[in-house]
């Protein structure tokens, strides 16, 4: 939205000062039990003729957010 204000992006660190998100320690129980990373293997995807360009987090959620507030 800061984008579509015409505002320059906030970083990770800025939005976190600000309160605006919050870390919270991962739950023990989940520990060994979930990916913080993960990568696909597209290789039999691009075997089928897929040529998809898949985006990043911050290019699909800013994308998102651009068409969301042309819904308005």
């Amino acid at each position: 939205m800061r984008t579509i204000r015409g505002e320059a992006a906030l970083t990770l660190e800025a939005v976190a000062s600000a309160g605006l998100v919050e870390y919270i320690p991962f739950p023990d129980a989940l520990r060994g039990k979930y990916q913080c990373f993960t990568q696909a293997d597209l290789t039999a995807l691009r075997a089928t003729g897929c040529d998809h360009k898949f985006a990043d987090v911050q290019t699909g959620v800013a994308k998102y957010v651009q068409w969301l507030a042309s819904q308005a």
